[in-house]
């Protein structure tokens, strides 16, 4: 079926056409951008990421093959290595090819390429794998984290006999001790509050420590042997170390660690700094505190000259719903801290990072501050009014100012060496995700960059170039219906951000059905780009309202901290707001038929909305938190929640049942998709099960979908077709439900 503009409407299949970029890296000479480039295996059931590299004002060629899984690349800062993270054979002992379950417990390595040309090679060889890595500033040693044991990691070219026993198997001649062991490998023995993480698993009480390797010494042995050193734990003990940042003389190593006393049941993470050890049996300093236990602090960066250091955190001001805010710390040569952690930023009004929630992003991360080579400016995203956008802080006055505007999320980024060559990652209304380069301007000096937050029509310092047309084809063959911003307010409420998005082939004087959408979180926004599950909808005929509540992050802390201790209150008034501006403004809304849908805090929001009114014809409700009471002690980090809803079960179990969804079932009569992965550590399907039985229970139409070995963030991040396949669903189920 085709439009009077010649585009056929998404289908559920054309997820499997997409490619996604991101996570680009500016060569240090401002040269090259290297950027992960991400495809959907129809065949394998599963994506393949490739590196690939292009001339700062050309386009990519493939720098790595895609048949694994290539990622996170990083130049050295003298530029002659590339270095990525790859899920192929690190190196066995024997070098024979592994099945996927071995590569699975082997995890990604680091591997390293002559940017000059030559094969890439491992540098490590660590069971589990490497979660991360940094360059140190002589670009021969890099600094790595992994999930190891207490006794020490585990290395890929050890024996290992699982625990099997090698004695007779007629029976008298077992060993009845190494059965013992080996019928009971896949017991848990449990000591630790946070034993689990969504989309990890089971910690085993391994602890993310950090790590260094000699690139150079890595190399040195045959290739056939994969590296020929191992090496030097920098970090240790019964605590997690993330982060890890170099300073500039390569000496000392900042990571974020809590390393109190019990430090699961505690909310703060402070900013360490250890010695480099020279060697694995060398003497070791003890790490230096720089920050106060009074919040969760994270991302460390060095200034150039190293007296600084600069970090992204908060004190728990209003709890989580705190705005994450840009501090500065005095240092002296042995890394201790040289007076109070001082916060830059703490009357922007925004928070740094990218807030934004979308279900087509899949390479990098936020990689938090960096300075400018002189040491006056610092670098990083902020997210405001459903955009994120790069900024720049002043490191002695703390002004902000925007360099990157308009209605778009830029989610990745980084600089060249000079911090004038920029490379970005975009998303836009019509895109997913594109790779965007651009340079500071030097007619424009810093003084008059615009103040922020400086709103979507702030004047663009940096001008951005597309370098990639990723989805050029299927955007030109494909109907995109772009957003429609409006602002509205509940009673006695703040202006709130919505959209809504027409249905594909819409025609003026019809009344079409719509499906209102609410994001996760809460701690998180909506925002006007790409979202493939909207377009779905539109697609097939309905239109799509979402919003920003109380509750979202990118309008200030008194906005986002609306909701705090009380769910259901504002971020409802918001909500149910925002619903009838809508019907308001766009008379092709039919207000006898809606439907109402949305994942985690969006599900829960889903859940509580139609235990509260009946004006919905149809719900999904996924991956949601229905009973806050035994959300607390199922949830990985259900745990920590007693201060966002106001108390643990013992203290005040009365207001956790008043705002559990699960309380209001039996005011339910909307036919409800329940949606659920079976691995949801963050969100027990217990949770989703709760909701189905009561619905069969009250005889209202009902369908529970279950995702096994998916996690919570299966929209996100799960195998492509168990992703395609909850698309479908929830199309069917609200064209069954709104446009019979």
């Amino acid at each position: 079926m085709t439009h009077e503009n010649g585009k056929r409407p998404f289908v559920p299949m054309d997820f499997m056409r997409f490619e996604l970029v991101g996570d680009p890296q500016v060569a240090p000479d401002g040269t090259r951008v290297a950027y992960v480039r991400t495809v959907f295996d129809a065949k394998a059931n599963r994506q393949r990421s490739m590196i690939m590299v292009a001339s700062f004002e050309g386009s990519g060629v493939p720098f790595t093959s895609g048949l694994a899984s290539d990622n996170h690349p990083r130049w050295s800062p003298d530029g002659r290595y590339l270095a990525f993270l790859s899920s192929r054979d690190a190196g066995t002992k024997d070098r024979e090819a592994e099945d996927e379950e071995t590569k699975k417990k082997a995890g990604p390595q680091i591997w390293v390429a002559p940017t000059s040309g030559g094969e890439a090679r491992p540098v490590t060889a660590i069971k589990g794998g490497v979660t991360g890595f940094v360059w140190g500033p002589d670009s021969r040693h890099i600094a790595f984290t992994a999930l190891v044991k207490p006794e020490g990691p585990e290395w890929l070219d050890e024996e290992d006999t699982g625990g099997k026993s090698t004695g007779s198997s007629d029976g008298a001649g077992d060993d009845l001790e190494a059965l013992f062991k080996k019928h009971n490998e896949d017991v848990r023995r449990i000591t630790r509050a946070f034993y689990r993480l969504d989309g990890t698993g089971y910690l085993h009480d391994r602890r993310s420590q950090v790590f260094v390797i000699d690139v150079e010494a890595a190399l040195a042995g045959p290739p056939e042997k994969g590296p020929a050193v191992r090496p030097v734990q920098v970090t240790s003990g019964d605590f997690d170390h993330d982060a890890p940042a170099f300073s500039p003389d390569g000496r000392l190593i900042a990571v974020s660690a809590c390393r109190d006393e019990d430090p699961d049941m505690q909310r703060h993470r402070d900013i360490w700094v250890f010695d480099v050890p020279k060697d694995a049996d060398g003497p070791r300093a003890e790490p230096r505190r720089l920050t106060g236990r009074t919040g969760p602090f994270g991302s460390p960066s060095w200034s150039p000259d190293g007296r600084r250091l600069a970090f992204l955190g908060h004190e728990l001001e209003l709890s989580w719903y705190t705005d994450t805010k840009l501090w500065v710390v005095e240092v002296g040569e042995d890394g201790s801290a040289r007076g109070e952690p001082r916060c830059l930023t703490r009357a922007f009004g925004r928070s740094f990072g990218d807030q934004s929630i979308t279900d087509m992003r899949v390479a990098g991360a936020d990689r938090g501050p960096v300075w400018s080579p002189d040491g006056k400016t610092l670098f990083l995203l902020a997210s405001d009014h459903g955009t994120t956008h790069l900024h720049a802080v002043e490191a002695d006055t703390g002004k902000v100012r925007q360099l990157t505007s308009g209605d778009r999320v830029v989610f990745n980024w980084s600089a060249d060496r000079a911090a004038r060559a920029f490379a970005f990652a975009v998303a836009t209304p019509g895109n997913p995700s594109d790779i965007y380069t651009g340079r500071l301007p030097d007619d424009t000096p810093p003084d008059r960059w615009p103040e922020a937050p400086a709103g979507l029509e702030a004047p663009r310092v940096i001008t951005l170039r597309a370098m990639t047309r990723a989805n050029s084809d299927l955007l030109q063959a494909c109907h995109v219906s772009l957003p429609e911003r409006f602002t509205f307010s509940a009673p006695g409420g703040p202006p709130v951000d919505g959209w809504v998005i027409r249905p594909v082939g819409f025609e003026p004087g019809k009344k079409y059905p719509t499906v209102l959408q609410i994001h996760g979180g809460p701690m998180a926004m909506y925002t006007g780009t790409f979202f493939f599950e909207f377009q779905l909808l539109a697609a097939a005929g309905m239109g799509v309202i979402f919003t920003n509540p109380r509750g979202s992050q990118g309008y200030g802390e008194e906005f986002c901290a609306g909701i705090r201790e009380e769910w259901g209150v504002n971020d409802y008034a918001d909500i149910m707001a925002g619903v009838d501006a809508a019907l308001e403004r766009f008379d092709w809304i039919d207000p006898e038929r809606l439907g109402v849908a949305g994942g985690s805090y969006g599900g829960y929001m889903t859940s509580w909305i139609i235990g509260h009114t009946d004006r919905f014809k149809a719900a999904c409700s996924m991956r949601a938190v229905n009973n806050c009471h035994s959300f607390f002690g199922t949830s990985d980090t259900g745990y920590r929640w007693d201060d966002i809803w106001h108390g643990t079960p013992w203290e005040d179990w009365e207001n956790l049942i008043r705002q559990s969804p699960i309380t209001y079932a039996g005011n339910i009569k909307t036919p409800t998709l329940v949606i659920h992965s079976e691995e949801d550590h963050r969100c027990l399907i217990e949770q989703g099960e709760q909701l189905f039985i009561a619905l069969k229970k009250l005889g209202v139409e009902t369908e529970f979908i279950r995702y096994p070995g998916e996690s919570h963030g299966l929209s996100r991040g799960g195998r492509p077709w168990h992703r395609v396949h909850r698309l479908k669903s929830i199309v069917e189920w609200f064209e069954k439900h709104l446009k019979e």
